[in-house]
């Protein structure tokens, strides 16, 4: 009896399941066929290089970026434009978003405009325009030119028609988060998105046009960085244990920077161990055990060499204590030649690092490593930008000691607030 009755439940289970299905599957192609009615075309699973034309965030981070159900068309004003959703993994600010790219008459700079917060990984400065309005452009004459007041009515339009406010300019898109799914609502909300696009001059913006960037997998600010993907040259380069077996390298990104190379990377390797277990009755077995171990690797590499100093970040050389008490509760400064960290870690330096809170580092010849646990944009940016901000800050006099003639640092790199990277020792971020 028992058993008929489990059978039944595991019937009516299986036939829930079926219903579930057959009525998702109908739904999804009524879903579909409205989209095609308008005359909309519909991919299921995009490639990433149908949106690799755009390159301001939330595009242009992370190390993992995927498109899905991709929808492309024209509006009733004749704007071509493509809805999608978007979505950003592998640290640093994440993203996972309905977006709609509605073409622009003309290529102009990256502008974000929003009736709240603006986008993570926007590094443009703030522009105080319009009070009810977060604008970020690095020119304010070109954010006025563009922020007519065509251009104002069309956004207070569609921000009163109930859509969310946050719209930018990526080259020649308009890219605006948060369209809607359902069709009907879509179609309203690319139209009231349309008015914007109609809205721009593209004569009052003439100066400020620019050729196309081409697509690609590039990275928001960082125009000479690429994804290597693997390069296991990195492990003898940086130096790293190759103790076990299976070394490799992935996710490697490497690009110029004022004169230095930043290049970042995971390394991943295995070791065995025998592990040995004794039963109730006293008998051992023995097996082998492989463990996995992997480690976050960040650096900056010199065009010249500098001697062993580290900030917290090693056991090499000579302690050096200075005369601030805070300072040295703070940072355990080390060096093969105390004389260089007291030239180099002057008052000035010394209030930038306490400001600035960077992870561990180690200088010693022609490398700068920084002691991370978390492999991004973000971090490996940080990395770029504190190793000009800190070289910048070494007195001439020091360079001369040491023969070196630098090249013209970015000094101010860090001038803006920036997130620390998170402190060496916790685990990578498992991505989901």
């Amino acid at each position: 009896m028992n058993g008929q009755v489990l059978g039944w439940v595991v019937l009516a289970v299986v036939l829930v399941g079926v219903a579930v299905g057959v009525a998702l599957l109908v739904r999804r192609h009524r879903y579909v066929t409205s989209l095609r009615e308008r005359g909309w075309s519909f991919e299921s699973a995009p490639r990433l290089e149908w949106v690799l034309d755009h390159h301001a965030p939330p595009f242009g981070l992370g190390l993992e970026r995927a498109v899905d159900e991709g929808i492309a068309g024209t509006t009733a004003g004749g704007v071509p434009f493509r809805v999608f959703e978007y979505a950003v993994k592998g640290g640093g600010p994440r993203s996972d978003a309905r977006l709609a790219s509605l073409r622009l008459p003309l290529t102009l700079p990256d502008l974000f405009v929003s009736a709240g917060p603006v986008r993570p990984g926007v590094r443009l400065p703030a522009l105080p325009l319009e009070p009810a309005l977060q604008v970020h452009a690095a020119d304010p004459g070109y954010a006025r030119a563009l922020l007519s007041p065509a251009v104002l009515a069309a956004l207070a339009a569609f921000g009163q028609a109930g859509y969310p406010v946050d719209v930018s300019v990526d080259g020649a898109q308009l890219v605006a988060v948060g369209a809607p799914k359902d069709p009907d609502q879509l179609a309203g909300y690319l139209e009231a998105l349309a008015a914007v696009v109609l809205a721009v001059d593209a004569t009052a913006l003439a100066p400020w046009s620019q050729p196309p960037v081409a697509p690609g997998f590039t990275f928001h600010g960082r125009p000479s960085w690429v994804l290597v993907g693997s390069d296991d040259s990195a492990i003898a380069r940086f130096g790293l244990t190759t103790a076990g077996f299976g070394h490799s390298t992935e996710q490697v990104v490497r690009g110029e920077d004022h004169g230095l190379v930043v290049e970042g990377l995971v390394h991943r390797w295995k070791t065995t161990r025998t592990e040995t277990t004794t039963d109730g009755e006293g008998r051992t077995r023995t097996r082998t055990v492989t463990d996995h171990h992997d480690e976050v690797v960040a650096g900056v590499w010199l065009p010249f060499v500098l001697p062993q100093l580290s900030i917290d970040g090693g056991w090499g050389g000579e302690r050096v204590r200075f005369e601030s008490e805070e300072f040295n509760d703070r940072f355990k400064v080390r060096s093969a030649s105390p004389k260089l960290a007291y030239d180099v870690i002057h008052p000035r330096t010394m209030e930038f690092l306490m400001a600035v809170r960077p992870p561990g580092i180690q200088f010693e010849g022609d490398l700068v490593r920084f002691l991370v646990s978390s492999h991004d944009t973000e971090t490996l940016g940080f990395c770029a930008d504190f190793a000009q901000d800190f070289l910048a800050r070494v007195p001439s006099f020091v360079w001369a000691d040491l023969g070196v003639t630098p090249p013209a640092f970015r000094a101010g790199a860090l001038s803006a607030p920036v997130a620390p990277p998170l402190p060496a020792g916790q685990p990578v971020q498992e991505l989901r």
